[in-house]
């Protein structure tokens, strides 16, 4: 596995809890000439060239995970969700807290809803438990990342994977005609706020979000999304209908180096929802690695689809 992205892999980053994340980015970033920014929301905000056209790519640090929200006196953690995902998927599975403190996530009945479930930290009395985590300590899914046949298997890679993406892109740019802002957002899994906020305070023209698309190629699959089959066009989600000049720039794009595309539409709701509404309005679209078990402790992708959304982005540039 690429070093980078293991590295970002490797970052505790639940929603509103990226700052590992960032260290990573702006580590990534020491040698290159580029203006970097936090803002008050926790975007880490990356800007290329002058230019009067302004084109953003943002893709979210945060991953999905678990918040504390009550300690029984007998030392077990209940829990409520923080981004979207089945419980079903995370139930004997072991997270890691962001003070440290390792649990097991059980459920205390079978087809569990996120009220069912709580974490075993081995503790034996709420006391005991009070010396490790806290209400509203937060907790991300725990393991590590592999690759195998070409796949990437593991925690995290919704949207470690973007954030890869766009830091190869400011990495291999060699020249630009535009306003460039790559911005690294917080809290997409609670709501996208921080690319709401990135968007109003950068006035792009145009913007491409970067994530993750649910692949139909798993057993019981609902779509033809399908891994190692080239990067994804979300024309339509229920938050955003792809403009249709984004669109265009992305399909001349891969046409002009040969780079095979699929089409999707969702019911999910997408940062780009909250980004082209901002100020007077933002041409917005979205490009996605397709992902078998998305949002789930062991999401899958297909390493040419990465590189062939990155190759797709750089001739967009």
């Amino acid at each position: 596995m690429d070093a980078m992205l293991n590295k970002l892999l490797s970052c505790f980053g639940v929603g509103g809890h990226e700052d590992e994340v960032r260290k990573v980015i702006i580590d990534e970033l020491k040698d290159i000439k580029c203006e970097i920014k936090e803002d008050k929301m926790g975007n880490l905000i990356v800007k290329i060239g002058e230019a009067p056209e302004k084109l953003m790519f943002c893709a979210h640090m945060d991953e999905i995970g678990l918040i504390a929200t009550y300690i029984e006196d007998n030392g077990f953690i209940r829990v409520g969700s923080i981004g979207d995902f089945k419980t079903n998927d995370i139930v004997h599975n072991l997270v890691k807290f962001k003070g440290g403190a390792i649990g097991k996530v059980a459920a205390a009945k079978s087809n569990p809803e996120i009220g069912d479930l709580f974490v075993d930290i081995g503790a034996s009395s709420r006391d005991e438990a009070l010396k490790i985590v806290r209400e509203g300590d937060v907790a991300s899914f725990f393991g590590d990342a592999f690759e195998a046949q070409k796949n990437i298997i593991g925690p995290g890679l919704n949207n470690r994977v973007g954030c890869y993406i766009l830091l190869r892109l400011i990495k291999e740019i060699k020249e630009t005609n535009k306003e460039l802002y790559f911005v690294f957002s917080s809290q997409a899994e609670l709501g996208g706020r921080g690319a709401r906020a990135a968007a109003f305070s950068i006035e792009p023209d145009k913007c491409i979000v970067v994530d993750l698309e649910e692949s139909g190629d798993a057993i019981g699959g609902k779509n033809n999304i399908k891994l190692g089959k080239g990067p994804v066009l979300t024309v339509m989600d229920r938050s955003l209908i792809m403009h249709h000049e984004i669109k265009e720039m992305l399909e001349n794009a891969a046409k002009e180096k040969e780079i095979n595309i699929q089409y999707a539409s969702t019911s999910r709701i997408s940062e780009g929802g909250t980004i082209h509404k901002e100020k007077t309005g933002v041409k917005t679209g979205m490009i996605a690695i397709p992902c078998r078990y998305n949002h789930s402790i062991s999401e899958m992708v297909n390493v040419s689809d990465i590189e062939g959304a990155i190759e797709l982005l750089k001739a967009v540039l």
